[in-house]
């Protein structure tokens, strides 16, 4: 039962009680809740977990203090303590858990998180209210991402909780990217991120999640660029040298819009072929394209890029850059 609280509630014990005793008689309960609350009787904290009339049933000894005898007349007193304090915030907080494992409604004013839901969701005592949306993040660190391709003068920092990739502009292809060693199959890889850039108006790829053979130099990108954003798919002989989109890509050339700000690409390799799926909430996916993991180069590193190509545009000189929101690998 949710903690509660009411202002100068005090009564005397109507009869004398041992150390062992769980159920109080007090000369009136005006004024007091029907529970939970604290009292406090000489010394001793109990808690109150029912009132029936002029009783009180009790939890004795509460927060360190000791069960004790008390006698006839003693002073009982609702009082706030550091553990109705933390027992109300327990109240506020229903959980951080699964959907499914939402617990019913029916305590005004709880907050429910769910690990693997879109909202947030408040108890108004019957059912649970909706607010949002919301995405359960697990922001990267760029020190996870120890490897840099093609820096030139970019930057990559840790920023208010995400990591933010500055790519320097050029007049050409210039992947910037920070990678990690290739984990070993199978896994899968999500990841969100957004992106600091006026659109391209050539097919070449802005910003996303990148796999790369550092013997070969050869890279695959997967995330967005062209003309407002569209979802793309570009394999690149080097961070340097585009050679033509990602075999199997859907659609005209290997467009598939996606226009939004938060851009969802999840990885996966099962050993056998790479999947590329996205997504506009990080909950449903929809696959794009599905490789042979013998298809354009063979791994050994996973990360995040930008394109500097922004620069090439004289009108628009400005540096590329990506913040990755959301990191997980499973």
């Amino acid at each position: 039962m949710a903690e509660l609280f009411q202002n100068l509630a005090s009564t005397t014990l109507s009869g004398s009680i041992d150390n062992v005793i769980t159920s109080i008689g007090v000369a009136s309960a005006m004024g007091f809740t029907t529970g939970n609350f604290r009292i406090l009787v000489d010394s001793e904290i109990m808690l109150v977990t029912g009132v029936s009339g002029t009783t009180f049933t009790v939890v004795r000894a509460q927060e360190g203090t000791s069960v004790t005898a008390h006698n006839s007349g003693a002073t009982v007193a609702h009082v706030l303590t550091a553990g109705a304090l933390d027992a109300h915030d327990q109240n506020d907080l229903a959980g951080y858990d699964l959907y499914a494992n939402k617990p019913a409604a029916g305590t005004p004013g709880r907050i429910f998180l769910p690990s693997d839901g879109l909202f947030i969701e408040r108890d108004n005592g019957s059912t649970w209210e909706k607010f949002g949306p919301i995405w359960p993040m697990i922001p990267p660190q760029s020190a996870n991402f120890p490897t840099w391709v093609n820096q030139g003068t970019s930057t990559c920092i840790d920023n208010k909780g995400a990591v933010y990739l500055q790519a320097a502009n050029s007049s050409n292809e210039q992947i910037r990217a920070r990678l990690q060693a290739y984990p070993t199959p199978p896994f899968t890889v999500d990841m969100a991120f957004v992106v600091h850039v006026f659109p391209y108006s050539s097919p070449s790829m802005t910003a996303g999640l990148c796999i790369r053979d550092s013997v070969s130099g050869k890279f695959q990108c997967y995330g967005v660029g062209n003309t407002d954003l569209h979802i793309r798919g570009y394999n690149y002989s080097s961070a340097t040298a585009a050679s033509g989109g990602v075999t199997g890509w859907p659609g005209s050339g290997d467009n598939h819009q996606l226009e939004q700000n938060l851009i969802w690409v999840r990885y996966y390799d099962n050993g056998s072929n790479r999947v590329i799926s996205i997504s506009a909430d990080g909950v449903t996916w929809q696959q794009m394209v599905s490789n042979s993991v013998t298809d354009y180069l063979t791994p050994n590193q996973i990360g995040f890029f930008a394109n500097g190509l922004a620069g090439y545009y004289s009108s628009f000189p400005v540096d590329t850059g990506i913040t990755v929101l959301h990191w997980s690998q499973h």
